[in-house]
């Protein structure tokens, strides 16, 4: 029988081959661009997107050019002018439009050409420029880069207890976005990765038992103590973790641990974002404090080195990875363990254990969602996380 010969039996089909599905990628039109393209995705911090000011951004492998206009509002645009292609981040903003500084073609914020300096009368109508809907929430930018209607925005509830709202620093992190997607459903690791240091003791005491449980917006994770106590993480689809943590080493005397709202955005299938803010609960006299002691620690700091540069200096053996001391310790021990696993995972290679039970769930979901949209079936509609199921902390 040649190679080529199929072994079946004359009449009988051979059962149909299963599609390889990358679970990793979010590039444009694969099954993980497309699934990822049904939310809002955090893309930039509302501090760091001044009025009239534009910046380049990429996210799924795609770019665009984000600006903020006279009026206050944000805008994602497409990154290149339909005349000749030139990077709009390059040019201005004019009242809430952004004019192209190769030729001065100017598009209003519905993405409308309005002015061609040396062009006919009438041209103008026929060239728009496409935008995408933008909107802010808790400190952040968010855009919807999908084909259809955008789901309900805000897409996640937040504490409605009062509070601060803190912005944390904006990472760059050189490895896929599902890396550390997983990590935060990994709660077994901050014993051991966060102990040097110390940050997150508490949890250390000892190992939960996980488990986990889907959701019509996500996944619950749960892990269980010799206490019976319970720690309670939201995971809303398709990456955002809310979870209760430790405050900053230094800041433990005042407000006590935070909530978090932890976005890993997809800059491509190599590079993501973490874009996160926190829900510090301090009022009044309290809240006062907590600002004077946040800026002493901030100013305390200012010359640290970036998180990055002590990553490579922990993946190139010039520091210890117990050694490593920084302000913001816990983001960096993070970082160069879920970067150091590479820029793409090779999941094929893991030998996964109970403690792994959300990162399985979490699989078998995605699996599950882009083998549907990869062979045009019906795949699930995701709703909006309701207010009332929020994370405990568990000890």
């Amino acid at each position: 029988m040649r190679p080529t010969e199929s072994r079946a039996s004359p009449g009988v089909q051979s059962p149909p081959e299963r599609l390889e599905i990358d679970i990793a990628t979010t590039r444009p039109g694969t099954p993980g661009g497309i699934f990822m393209r049904q939310f809002w995705h955090a893309v930039y911090r509302t501090q760091d997107l001044p009025i009239g000011h534009v910046r380049p951004i990429r996210i799924m492998s795609e770019d665009y050019a984000l600006y903020r206009g006279q009026s206050g509002a944000p805008l994602v645009v497409a990154y290149r002018c339909p005349h000749r292609g030139a990077p709009l981040h390059l040019g201005g903003v004019e009242d809430d439009a952004i004019r192209c500084v190769y030729h001065g073609w100017k598009f209003d914020n519905s993405g409308q050409c309005v002015h061609q300096p040396a062009e006919e009368a009438g041209f103008a109508r026929k060239v728009s420029l496409r935008t995408f809907p933008t909107r802010e929430y808790l400190g952040l930018v968010f855009a919807y880069f999908g084909e259809r209607e955008p789901p309900s925005f805000p897409h996640f509830p937040h504490r409605q207890s009062e509070g601060l709202i803190q912005v944390w620093n904006h990472e760059h992190v050189p490895c896929n976005y599902l890396q550390s997607f997983e990590n935060s459903m990994d709660e077994v690791h901050v014993a051991f990765a966060h102990q040097p240091g110390g940050s997150h003791v508490k949890l250390s005491a000892d190992l939960p038992i996980i488990t986990a449980e889907e959701t019509a917006w996500g996944m619950l994770r749960f892990g269980t103590r010799r206490t019976g106590k319970v720690r309670q993480t939201l995971h809303y689809a398709p990456n955002i973790t809310r979870v209760i943590v430790p405050p900053l080493a230094g800041m433990d005397g005042v407000g006590g641990w935070s909530e978090i709202y932890f976005s890993f955005t997809p800059v491509d299938d190599e590079n993501h974002l973490w874009l996160i803010t926190s829900h510090v609960e301090v009022t009044g006299k309290d809240a006062e404090a907590y600002r004077a002691k946040r800026a002493e620690y901030d100013s305390k700091f200012a010359a640290a080195p970036l998180v990055m540069d002590v990553v490579r200096d922990i993946w190139s053996g010039k520091v210890r990875f117990a050694d490593v001391t920084h302000p913001d310790l816990a983001i960096v021990q993070d970082i160069a363990v879920q970067a150091g696993q590479g820029r793409i995972e090779d999941r094929a290679n893991e030998r996964l254990g109970r403690s792994d039970a959300g990162i399985i769930l979490w699989r078998k979901i995605l699996t599950r969602e882009l083998l549907a949209i990869a062979e045009g079936r019906p795949a699930k509609k995701w709703e909006t996380p309701p207010a009332e199921v929020v994370p405990t902390l568990g000890f």
